[in-house]
Formats: structure tokens, sequence, C-alpha cells
């Protein structure tokens, strides 16, 4: 059931059609009234369990999860995502905020609660002489991109083109130009944020300074975010694509990879997969299925100079395929469409550490052979450059002196097909002891004491006072939660 507030011939049969879905309890009666109002006041509109988009708006990328909301609303603006925060807090639910429904442990949905779907909140405004961009939480980053694209600018983010600006945003952001243009929250001149108590807030380095800095990391921990304020960066074509090695050769070419990834100039950001070998075009009928190393770049710069830096990168061995040329930046997003396709059962642990080295290679080549298949991969980030020159207290986001970021992921949960999981899960324990932190935007339900290896001690102090100050009872703690601690 869905209504506006321009719709103002709302009939009794409307009604009666919404009451049916109300059981007749004097509570249930209240709160369908409550309901009803909410409804009536909002721009945007309200999807209940058996209407007929229901079903796919409780959806989220994560198909490992099946949850039914009692209520989702889906917002058009600031004013009702305020509506919809006291509605939640007068009827005692559970608050899901989904942007692009891309967490990894499916944090914009619950069972029972409300869902605020900020996913029709897309208004973007450019200045491309200041260059600077208005976002609202529900664009993509491809829908970002695409639209930056035809002035020669873009704004570095995560590498999948489905994850929403809000959730990622908050987070970090570690994507194709980390190393050139840092994290995606070191580009936020402001962010416009709904508290829990309705409130509407501009953070920026000017207002609310203290929980701006938080809003940079912090994740959805403090309110709503509504709007972002962003810097662009002058980007046109990029030198992006792959390279893709025999696995038999996997720990050499791993061994050459990380040293010059790491020593490589800023213009260059790279990922290698240990991986099987898609069914395309470029890649030879015998090798598709096969474990595979694959280079994933984006040089940002002269594309001339460009093919010199990243030549040593195209002959780390027997290569199987090689698809790098010049490409429009949006172009990028098209190397992790699988990881973008929604429904997939998804199990994921990552780790940050300071350096990749021989031991640690030696580590994750022997036991990720035999693991490796169309369901479980293991990516590897060498990051540094930009992201590492802004200082570790800048922002709520810390590990800036971290090198790596390596992560595991496993899509073959199937009933039946623990075994399979258990591959994923024995790699990654055997890579744990290199842990050094880890991405807030990659962990999962790993237990609290996971969530304070995000942050350094001073930095989690931080955050837990601002969360004292704007959420004190927790309504947003469907997320990697910071505890209002009362001691």
């Amino acid at each position: 059931m869905s209504q506006h507030t321009q719709d103002t011939n709302l009939t009794d049969q409307n009604r009666e059609t919404f009451d049916e879905k109300i059981p007749t309890t004097k509570s249930q009666r209240q709160y369908g009234q409550a309901l009803w109002t909410l409804t009536l006041g909002l721009r945007g509109e309200v999807i209940l369990p058996g209407d007929p988009d229901f079903e796919a708006a409780r959806k989220v990328w994560n198909g490992s999860y099946d949850c039914y909301p009692a209520i989702i609303v889906r917002c058009a603006d600031a004013e009702d995502v305020r509506a919809a925060i006291a509605f939640a807090r007068e009827q005692d639910l559970a608050v899901s905020v989904r942007s692009g429904g891309h967490s990894m442990v499916a944090y914009g949905t619950n069972n029972g609660g409300i869902v605020i779907d900020l996913s029709a909140m897309k208004a973007i405004h450019v200045d491309p002489v200041q260059r600077i961009a208005r976002l609202e939480p529900g664009l993509t980053w491809g829908e970002v991109a695409n639209t930056l694209q035809p002035y020669g600018l873009a704004l570095t983010s995560g590498d999948t083109a489905t994850v929403g600006v809000g959730g990622l945003l908050l987070g970090g952001g570690i994507g194709w130009m980390v190393r050139k243009y840092g994290l995606t929250l070191d580009h936020l001149r402001a962010v416009e944020l709904v508290t829990a108590e309705g409130k509407f807030i501009r953070a920026s380095a000017d207002e609310h300074a203290e929980l701006f800095w938080g809003l940079r990391g912090g994740g959805g921990n403090f309110g709503v975010a509504t709007a972002f304020e962003v810097n662009l960066d002058p980007v046109g074509i990029v030198l992006g694509g792959a390279v893709f090695y025999d696995m038999t050769e996997a720990e050499g070419i791993l061994q050459e990879y990380a040293r010059y990834a790491a020593a490589a100039p800023d213009e260059l950001t790279t990922m290698a997969f240990l991986m099987a070998a898609p069914p395309a075009p470029f890649i030879p009928p015998s090798k598709q299925g096969a474990p595979v190393v694959v280079i994933f770049l984006c040089y940002t710069g002269d594309i001339a100079q460009g093919e010199q830096v990243v030549a040593p990168l195209r002959k780390l061995g027997t290569v199987i395929a090689d698809v790098i040329s010049p490409i429009p930046y949006p172009v990028m997003f098209t190397f992790t469409e699988e990881a973008a396709k929604p429904g997939l059962p998804q199990y994921i642990r990552s780790l940050f550490a300071h350096h990749l080295g021989e031991e640690a290679i030696r580590t994750l080549v022997t036991n990720a052979s035999g693991v490796i298949s169309p369901e479980t991969m293991v990516q590897i980030r060498i990051l540094g450059g930009a992201m590492s020159r802004v200082a570790v207290d800048a922002t709520a986001f810390a590990h800036r002196d971290k090198q790596v970021l390596l992560s595991v992921i496993d899509t073959g949960l199937r009933p039946g097909n623990n075994e399979h999981l258990n591959g994923a899960k024995q790699l990654w324990q055997a890579l744990s002891p290199y842990a050094e932190g880890v991405y807030v935007n990659f962990l999962m339900e790993e237990g609290e004491q996971r969530v304070h290896q995000a942050y350094p001690p001073a930095t989690y102090a931080r955050l837990i006072t601002l969360k004292k100050r704007y959420d004190p009872t927790n309504v947003f703690h469907l997320n990697q939660n910071i505890k209002p601690k009362t001691n």
C-alpha cells in the first residue's frame, strides 16, 4: 500500500483496505491509527507485508538473510526520514537504515521492525567549476560515476556499481583510486543528518565538528545521513583492466605483485584475486573455471606514462589473458559485476595488515590450494598512497598505516554444502594471525571485540562519547554498533 501526501483523495475503501492489514485488539488498532497517520504525512511511501512490491522491497544483497520487517518506509526526503524515526520510537520498533542494501550483514533489513529505505533519494547536484557535488544517500556509485563522467570528474568510491552512497561513505570508501585520491570519506565537506531525536543537523569542519569527525568512519551510529557534500577530482580516461595468470605460479606472482604495487606511484591502485577464471570470451575455454591469479588495476593519470608504470604487472608469469586498456572511469565497475549480483549468500572475513610478506603469501597460497572455486575467492588490496598521508586521528577511520586489506569471500553456502564453506573458514583461520585491525565496512556478525578492532582505543572512546550525545538510547543499533556505555 502506497500513498503520497499529494494524493488527497483517500477514500473510505482505501482506509478499509489498509485496516485489513492491522489486527483488531486495542493496542493494534492504536498502532494502525499511528501507521495511517504516518502514511498520510509522507511524500514517500509505506510498504507493508501483502503489498505487491513488499517481496522485492524486503530483499537485500546478501542472500544469507531472509527477513520480514513489519514496515518499510521508502523515504522521499529528510522530513520523511524524521517521521519514520519518530514512528519507530513511538512504536518501539527496531530500526534498519538502507541505502543500497549492500551491508555485509544485511543491517538494511530486520525481522518485525522498520526499514527506513533511502533508495528513492537519488538527487545529485554538481558544480563542475568548484568541483563540488551534493549527493543523496540512495544513489549508487555507478550512478554517481556515470553522472560525473561528462564533466571529466569523479569521486573515488568502492569498486562495485550497485553499492549505495550512504553506507560506504560513512564507513570509509576503499576503491579504484584509493592510492591517488584517498578514501571516499576524505572528500566529505558536510553531512546532513537526522538524529534519533528527530533533529536536522549539518555537520562539517565548522558545524558540529566533533560529530563530523565521527561520521567519517563511525558508520550509521549517530543518525540517518540524508545528504553529503563532497569534493570531486579530475578523472576522465583511466588505464584500467586486469591480467590473468595461472594459479600454479601464484606464490611468485604475488611476491612480485605485493612488492611492486606498494612502491608504485600513487596514480596506480591495484587489487589481486585468487579466484576461478570466469566464462568470459577473452579466457581460453580450457581455463574457464580454473583457479587463476588476477591483477586488477586502475591508473589515474597520463595514459602513456601509465603504460610504462603498469608494464611490470603484465609480465609476472604465464599470461592467460590481458584486458588492460584506456577506458572511461565508470567502465571500471564492469570488472566487479559478479559481486553486484543480489541474492547470493555471502560469507566474508577480512583483515588489515601492515604488509604482505613472504611468509603470509606462502600461507595464503598453501591454504588456498584446493579451496578456490567459482564460489570461493581471496581479494588482496595494496593500499598506501594518499590514504596513508592523512593523520590517523583526523577521522574515525584510523587504519591509515595499513598497507594491505585482505578478504576471504564465499558465496557457496547452500543446504548440504557446509563442507564447501568450511574450506573458506579454514583459509580465513590460517590467515587471521596476520590481522592488524579490520575494515568496518567489511565486517559481518563477528562480535563486539571485532568492532573494537576497527578502531584504535582512543578513537573508540571518542565514538562512545558521540554516541551518548546523539543516540543515548541506541536507536541506531543495527550496524557495527558503538554502544553508548554509561560508565
